[in-house]
């Protein structure tokens, strides 16, 4: 029997009226802006720093299903459920110029025409109140269309893909009419490459973030062609491949590895592994090998009416299983299994010998409840929270003697090396040069979710009894942790400025110190009206400098610093 603490949700539908009037500004829906504007900037904003900051973001929480709007519209009640939106701020002798654009459009003219948004849903239904007016037999039917992936041609922005953008690269020539522009001769340099937690890849101009096409791995190879696929796959910059996931038909699960550095990019290898289909949003790598780790997340799809989140059932007595392949053949060479934990995001990972046989550690940012921390993230819980947020904990996991499970064909057993209790951590990012780094020290990371913000006047839980979330911010802070001493450094905006983003660390050039550089995050300032870009001293966390944004920056996961 388990243990582990079951959190208490609110997962209710949140009227379009509630939801404007008692969301944060950084859940509402974001204006858009297609040209170029300058920031202005203060403090001592870096000289050195040139390149351009890409985010994505939930950018559209209310969808019109009508033309007229004869129709009541439908309202995303899941923070990973709105509708993609680009930012991008170039940087450039200390200047900062921004523009975003919505990346969705056609999942809305869609919605407009069909009088239902089809999308796949982590929280309750967004088309509840057409829902409760409409024959229960077509309402289930709309909802299995709007879960299972349509076949044939998509236009670039049919679909909602918010999750990581990352640089382009090298596609097989299309054939889809719907696409639009044509594919870049330098894709590394002029395109992006948008990934989710399902199997579509979007395709978007670096400079305008229009989207340009979108795809699925099969069309890279057919042998991609099947479900699952993490939004996080490990990219390997030295040998140019990327490793991902997936399950086919007859649900078996694989491991693959795309060499991206081809023209066009294709599969290098691909293996099954021993592995019951899961969820999982990252995967592992260390110099040598790439790593999937079983999250104890099944997902039953025998009534798809749920949302997501209802689907994924949580394996409270399954331990976490880490299978071992070897990255550069592909070849299955162990399984290791430990305790029970869930996880979202993977930090790092490498590989050592130790006493004669390899070594593997991979750093992860673990939860130990009962539950799934993504139920905590409907929008009515965070204007309305149950109970305080769950945070994840930095942990570093130790696979010992490889070659011997290899050879012997045992299972191993995970055990705990080290972790940095005391504080939560998640979205974490490192330095680019610490990849795979058996010495790297140090992890920047959001925060406690659901920590004070004093002074804010756009706090979250405001239909809540307001003693659990004073003045609190869905992100509270930004966190430095240190492997080599086991302590952590702790950021957290002032003035009534709240909800601090993932953190993302861009060394100065031609640094010797993993630390030096800066930290990029984006705030809320405290009435609301406007998010500021902020860059932190990556050694102390304390700030050199802001780039004021004429409108609210809507909260999103994930972003990159691609270097100019």
């Amino acid at each position: 029997m388990s243990t582990k603490k079951k959190v208490v949700v609110n997962s209710y539908f949140l009227s379009q009226e509630d939801h404007k009037k008692y969301a944060p500004p950084y859940f509402q829906d974001g204006v858009e802006i297609l040209e170029e504007t300058e920031c202005t900037t203060q403090g001592d904003w870096p000289s050195w720093l040139s390149g351009t900051l890409v985010r994505v973001a939930a950018g559209r929480y209310t969808v019109p299903l009508s033309e007229d709007d004869s129709k009541p519209a439908a309202i995303l009640q899941h923070f990973f459920d709105g509708l993609a939106m680009l930012h991008r701020f170039r940087m450039h002798e200390g200047k900062v110029y921004y523009n975003n654009r919505h990346t969705a459009n056609g999942v809305v003219a869609k919605a407009k025409k069909t009088g239902y948004l089809s999308s796949h849903f982590f929280g309750p239904n967004a088309n509840t109140s057409l829902i409760e007016a409409e024959d229960p037999c077509s309402a289930l039917f709309r909802t299995q269309q709007s879960f299972f992936t349509e076949g044939g041609h998509s236009g670039p922005e049919d679909r909602n893909i918010a999750v990581v953008p990352r640089r382009g690269y090298s596609l097989p020539p299309s054939s889809n009419s719907l696409d639009r522009g044509v594919a870049s001769n330098k894709p590394e340099q002029e395109e992006l490459i948008v990934h989710t937690d399902f199997n579509a890849l979007q395709v978007c101009d670096q400079k305008t973030l229009e989207p340009k096409r979108l795809l699925t791995y099969a069309e890279i190879d057919p042998e991609l062609a099947g479900h699952g696929i993490c939004a996080h796959p490990p990219k390997d910059r030295t040998i140019g491949c990327i490793y991902n996931y997936l399950v086919n038909k007859t649900g078996k699960l694989s491991v693959f590895s795309l060499q991206y550095t081809e023209s066009p990019a294709k599969l290098k290898w691909k293996t099954e592994i021993p592995c019951k289909p899961c969820y999982i949003h990252s995967m592992a790598m260390t110099q040598n090998y790439v790593v999937f780790i079983r999250n104890p997340i099944s997902l039953d799809t025998s009534d798809v009416s749920k949302s997501i989140t209802d689907m994924m059932i949580y394996e409270e007595e399954s331990p976490v299983s880490f299978f071992v392949l070897d990255k550069f053949t592909g070849k299955f060479l162990a399984q290791y299994d430990g305790p029970n934990f869930m996880f979202f995001h993977t930090v790092n990972g490498f590989d050592f010998y130790e006493s004669g046989d390899r070594t593997l550690q991979i750093d992860i940012c673990a939860y130990d409840t009962a539950s799934i921390p993504y139920r905590e993230y409907c929008v009515s819980n965070v204007v309305d929270p149950a109970e305080p947020f769950a945070d994840g904990t930095l942990v570093r996991y130790q696979l010992e003697r490889l070659d011997y499970h290899t050879e012997s064909k045992s299972v191993g057993r995970v055990v705990v090396a080290q972790s940095i209790p005391g504080t939560g951590m998640e979205l974490p990012r490192i330095a680019k040069s610490a990849s795979m780094n058996p010495n790297y020290r140090y992890v920047y990371a959001t925060g406690g979710n659901g920590e004070s913000s004093p002074g804010t006047l756009v706090p979250i839980g405001r239909l809540g009894n307001g003693l659990k979330v004073i003045q609190a911010a869905f992100f509270g802070s930004i966190v430095k942790s240190d492997w080599e001493t086991g302590s952590f450094l702790k950021w957290k905006p002032s003035g009534g400025e709240s909800c601090p983003c993932e953190p993302i660390m861009v060394s100065r050039p031609g640094s010797t110190e993993e630390d030096d550089g800066v930290v990029l995050t984006i705030v809320c300032n405290k009435t609301g009206t406007h998010s500021i870009l902020i860059a932190l001293d990556a050694k102390t966390l304390t700030e050199v400098g802001r780039a004021i944004m004429s409108t609210v920056y809507p909260l999103g996961p994930h972003g990159t610093f691609i270097e100019m």
